[in-house]
């Protein structure tokens, strides 16, 4: 069922959209937050100059340990934030089984080359979510002798966010600005203005 010419979408596309962009900005975050201020050798030199400390004489590897134990529960987040998406995942593909596509299949006939590309974009950033999700699910109940390898992909397979984003708000602005005004006002209230 083709919907790309809806003049509205429903609550449930929406709330599974913004669900999506909460989840995804929350992984993105702690991602972050765990390469650079709460890396462990960071956190571990700053404990280890603190003055407050100067008495406790902290080893590197004990340091290093007081800062994985820190971080450890903020990246608890980035666990919740993918079971949500999980869960959230499960429910896009059971609305769009029942409900069609808001965008024009690629292999449509009928679809222009924007709408092909448009596709694609949406059916890869599925593919590399459910990737991403299935390696971080294995790592967490898969094989120990899984982990490293699965990790590795893992921490690579985040990286297809960052180009989606671009491409995502850049055809936002141009869609906005030229062929379909009120797009993001649809999104966020369900009816075009």
């Amino acid at each position: 069922m083709d919907k790309t010419k809806e003049a509205f979408y429903p609550l449930v596309h929406r709330l599974l959209h913004w669900g999506f962009a909460f989840g995804m900005l929350l992984i993105l975050l702690t991602v972050l937050l765990r390469l650079g201020w709460m890396e462990k050798h960071h956190m571990a030199q700053i404990l280890m100059d603190a003055p407050q400390l100067a008495n406790a004489q902290l080893s590197e590897s004990d340091a290093v340990k007081i800062a994985k134990s820190i971080r450890n529960v903020m990246f608890d987040w980035h666990l919740y934030a993918g079971y949500f998406l999980t869960v959230l995942l499960v429910l896009r593909f059971a609305h769009m089984k029942a409900n069609g596509l808001y965008y024009k299949s690629p292999f449509d006939p009928t679809a222009t080359a924007k709408e092909k590309i448009k596709a694609i974009a949406y059916l890869g950033l599925y593919g590399f979510v459910a990737l991403s999700l299935i390696s971080g699910l294995l790592m967490v109940y898969g094989p120990a002798d899984w982990k490293h390898s699965i990790e590795e992909f893992h921490q690579l397979a985040l990286w297809y966010l960052v180009p989606f984003l671009i491409l995502h708000f850049a055809a936002i602005i141009k869609a906005e600005a030229g062929e379909e005004p009120g797009i993001i006002t649809r999104m966020i209230g369900g009816r075009k203005p």
